[in-house]
Formats: C-alpha cells, structure tokens, sequence
C-alpha cells in the first residue's frame, strides 16, 4: 500500500503536469491567432488608407499648364492696330477682351480642374492650352457683338 500510495502523488503530479501543457498549448495558440488577426487588420486598414490617399491626390492635385499672356495680348493689339476705330470704340474693345479673357481663363481653369501659368513661368512639362484659350476668347469676342 504503500508503493500505492508513493505512486499516486507521482501520477497526480504526471497527471497534474501533463494537462496544463494542453492547456497552455492552446492559449498560446489563440494569442498567436489573435496577434495574427489584429495585425492583418491593421496591415488592411494601412493599406486601404494609402489607396484612398492616393486617389484623393490623383482628383485633388491640379495639373499644371501653360498660356502665353503675352502673344495673346499682341495678336489682340495687332488686330485692334489694323482697324481704325475712335478712342472710345478702342476702350470699349479693350473691355469686352479683357472680359472674355477673365472669363475664359476661370472656366477653362474650373472645367479641366488645372492651374494655369503664363509661359515664361513654365520651364517645361506643362501642356500649352494658349490656341484654346484664344479659340473662346474669340468665341465670346463675336457672342458679345451679336
């Protein structure tokens, strides 16, 4: 009875020893899953923030392009030159053109969502949008008269 006794405590501390490691087992096991999970989570959610970035930017940003002020404002004298008009009908001329010149910049700006630079400020890469920018001013030139 006695070896029956000496080897009782021993099975209940084999016994004993042997179940927590199961245990144990699993609950390291389910921290490691929940670290998986949490840091998949994060990872995602990093990843749908800098999509979505990116993509606020490429609406956002504007596009740079170039207008020549200059030979605008000449092929405008030039015509304004070849005609003989008083100084009046000079004035009011100048008028309408730089109204339709104002206008015309603010809508082209707001309709292509650019940002518009004179020529010699562009150094390069910027489309030159001066010939349809021209185009409507002249539309809006013969609107005016009619």
């Amino acid at each position: 009875m006695e070896e029956n006794t000496e080897q009782q405590p021993e099975q209940l501390q084999q016994q004993q020893s042997q179940k927590p490691e199961p245990q144990k087992d699993k609950a390291t096991s389910r921290t490691f899953r929940r670290v998986l999970v949490i840091t998949a989570l994060v990872v995602f959610t990093l990843a749908c923030n800098v999509m979505l970035t990116r993509v606020m930017l490429a609406y956002t940003t504007p596009r740079v392009v170039a207008f020549d002020m200059k030979k605008t404002l000449d092929s405008f004298m030039d015509s304004v030159s070849q005609k003989q008009l008083t100084e009046a009908q000079s004035k009011a001329l100048s008028d309408r053109f730089n109204d339709a010149l104002e206008k015309s910049l603010a809508d082209y700006q707001q309709q292509h969502r650019v940002l518009i630079l004179v020529s010699p400020a562009v150094v390069q890469g910027a489309s030159d949008v001066t010939r349809t920018i021209q185009h409507d001013i002249a539309r809006r030139m013969k609107g005016d008269r009619e």
